[in-house]
């Protein structure tokens, strides 16, 4: 999920660690958790066979502390006496401090394991076409820690774009908001096939960012976005360009920020127009783009990190998108035209698939608009992190992020960017000529 930062293109070449079977523990450089045993089983469950594991060599795919609740290891395998090699992909969730007890409340592992093993090969089924939504799961286990092993997008020619750049453009925003439909329509066409595929959505992906079993003074998320909250205020008064009145009312939001996040964060919205199971987490990050024999044309488009998924309004994934991933002359001035691409693809897989009552584009629109307050928050809380330049000098882990005097590091690296402030301060003005910054 977010608060972490996976580099883009990590090289299969960089800290590579090799290994062949039987060889004596003391020599293998891989966490203890990364086996040859996890990749013989890992196999084995998808193969439905035994199979015999000859070499693996394997490394970190994001740089040393670019992911906050997740260890990343890409690993190449060869097996069956030489005759077979497969690249996966190994999520590895250890129990440790603050981001071991931040996956329990948010369920992480168990909702993204489910999402990947049982409802994305049933969505791909129910749209047609041979939709991916997600990497192929081979194996998820909770032993010797919390592990999902995938198949490696990277080798099949997917790549993430760089954040830094200040958002994904037109062509890519497009593709992103397509796909959004599709998966949005996938989830609807489940849950119409019966009561008790409505109830697992409902009941299985309750919640997203925010466990409403934990009061939101207790929430580590919660207190890191209000602290973000803080440090824009102190940030931003020194800059001329953003109308003062903007800060005050922000100013009026700190006694009442955590509570306001949990609130509009909630999925089950009385009046939603429509339901879906949202992503929960797309940010360009969390998507990998595949091109045409330029290398420029975007041509395709898939998602990773389901951990936060939720079943709710899809105004959360609307919003969350569209005020985080465009580059800013992309976010405002062709929203309503991303939207209006999103509700005519999710109307058309809808359609094609006998579903009853399609949603309208003024379906559409009332479930973003109602969601915007959560805009706020993304532009004062989330935008920093995804458009923080990128440092070698910091801890970027979890933990660190809470330390005493570490966080604070962070958040002025990230809220003084240069990137970060072209971006917010039209966000601020859109949202506050509309009533939304209150």
């Amino acid at each position: 999920m977010l608060l972490g930062d996976r580099t883009p293109n990590a090289p299969h070449s960089t800290s590579a660690m090799s290994t062949t079977a039987g060889a004596p523990k003391q020599q293998q450089q891989l966490p203890s958790y990364l086996t040859e045993s996890l990749i013989q089983r890992s196999l084995e469950h998808d193969l439905q066979r035994p199979v015999t594991i000859d070499r693996f060599t394997a490394g970190p795919a994001t740089a040393a502390g670019d992911n906050y609740l997740s260890d990343v290891f890409w690993i190449r395998v060869e097996y069956d006496g030489g005759a077979s090699e497969k690249r996966l992909l190994a999520k590895c969730m250890p129990d440790i401090g603050d981001r071991g007890a931040t996956l329990d409340v948010l369920d992480a592992f168990r909702k993204e394991s489910e999402t990947f093993q049982h409802l994305l090969p049933e969505f791909t089924r129910l749209v047609g076409g041979g939709e991916q939504f997600g990497a192929k799961c081979y194996y998820a286990t909770t032993e010797p820690v919390r592990t999902i092993v995938f198949e490696d997008l990277k080798a099949l020619g997917f790549r993430m774009c760089d954040r830094t750049k200040g958002g994904l453009d037109h062509d890519h925003m497009t593709l992103v908001m397509r796909k959004i439909a599709r998966f949005h329509a996938a989830s609807m066409l489940y849950a119409k096939q019966s009561a008790e595929h409505q109830r697992r959505l409902a009941s299985r992906y309750a919640y997203g960012l925010h466990n409403p079993q934990e009061q939101p003074e207790d929430s580590r998320i919660l207190q890191a976005l209000q602290k973000g909250l803080e440090k824009f205020i102190s940030v931003a008064g020194g800059w001329p360009e953003l109308d003062g009145g903007v800060l005050r009312q922000l100013e009026g939001l700190l006694p009442v920020f955590k509570e306001r996040i949990a609130g509009c964060v909630k999925p089950r919205q009385p009046g939603a127009r429509y339901e879906v199971l949202n992503h929960g987490d797309l940010w360009s990050n969390n998507m990998m783009f595949r091109y045409g024999p330029d290398d420029k044309t975007v041509e395709e488009i898939i998602f990773v990190d389901y951990q936060i998924s939720n079943y709710g309004s899809p105004g959360l994934d609307l919003v969350y998108t569209l005020y985080n991933c465009p580059h800013r002359d992309v976010r405002i001035a062709r929203r309503a035209e991303l939207l209006q691409e999103y509700h005519r693809v999710l109307a058309d897989a809808l359609r094609k698939n006998g579903y009853a009552k399609v949603p309208t584009m003024d379906d559409v629109r009332e479930e973003f608009s109602r969601n915007e307050f959560f805009g706020l928050v993304c532009a004062i809380t989330f935008l920093p992190i995804m458009t923080m330049e990128r440092t070698k000098d910091l801890d970027l882990s979890f933990d660190a992020f809470f330390k005493e005097g570490h966080g604070e590091i962070l958040r002025d690296r990230q809220y003084n960017g240069a990137v970060f402030r072209q971006a917010v301060v039209p966000i601020l003005h859109d949202l506050h000529a509309r009533g939304y910054v209150r």
